[in-house]
């Protein structure tokens, strides 16, 4: 029997080095082919092979997905393609996009204004004037290091998610199933996820950054406001069952 496990990858967080099911995952067993691959030969992820490879995988899939709802992908259907447009103006006027790319901003502003080496540097130096031991400041860089890139890994996948999530609520095909069993709940569920780890994370930098504490908690107020729109559009996420992460 198959080991993988399926649609695994349809509702994780993409974090593959941090993942326990790697192995049962079908779309990391391909990529890893490639990375495989790639590692004897340097010239293949400059070439256009694995571009192909991954154009013709889509395709098969796209072509699967329009089957199954009945669509032609050879017609032009002017009234499918402004009721589509509808639909992306709703998702992207909708509350929890704006609340998500109001963090997506707000996040990515203080990032880049370069606290994080002044912080470490100072630990270094707290270190060789010996106000901290070596142990202390090996920990406090470690937690720094890691708070930090659980802030980069799920600053632009809330966004996302929560773009998927409303974009299935306004599909037909959902329909079909019942609520708890249908995608979008799924990706609303890892939006959460998301939010509520980098809630954590953010609320570890306030001990390290106590000059930037007013600044650390506009972020996690909007985080928090992102979760509670997210929560009252999705009130049903608990309920979808992830392949292999809830079961």
């Amino acid at each position: 029997m198959e080991h993988f496990i399926e649609g695994v990858h349809n509702y994780c967080d993409r974090w593959c080095e941090r993942c326990v099911f790697t192995d049962r995952c079908r779309v990391f067993y391909m990529e890893e082919k490639d990375r495989k691959i790639s590692a004897h030969d340097p010239k293949w992820e400059t070439s256009l092979e694995p571009i192909t490879k991954t154009l013709e995988e889509a395709k098969i899939m796209l072509e699967k997905m329009a089957n199954e709802k009945g669509i032609d992908l050879a017609e032009t259907d002017q009234e499918f393609e402004k009721e589509r447009a509808d639909k992306k103006s709703r998702v992207e006027n909708h509350p929890l996009m704006k609340k998500s790319m109001d963090y997506l901003e707000l996040s990515g502003e203080w990032l880049e204004k370069g606290q994080v080496k002044d912080n470490t540097d100072k630990i270094f130096q707290e270190v060789n004037l010996g106000i901290k031991s070596m142990q202390e400041g090996e920990r406090e860089i470690l937690l720094l290091r890691d708070s930090l890139e659980v802030i980069r890994w799920y600053q632009p996948l809330i966004a996302a998610k929560c773009h998927r999530a409303l974009l299935g609520k306004e599909d037909e095909y959902n329909k079909h199933f019942a609520e708890e069993e249908r995608d979008y709940n799924g990706s609303a569920k890892i939006a959460r996820i998301a939010i509520e780890r980098s809630m954590r994370a953010w609320a570890s930098l306030l001990g390290f950054f106590e000059e930037e504490e007013s600044a650390i908690f506009r972020i996690l107020a909007s985080l928090q406001q992102a979760q509670q729109v997210l929560e009252r559009a999705f009130p049903n996420m608990d309920h979808f069952i992830r392949p292999g992460f809830d079961e």
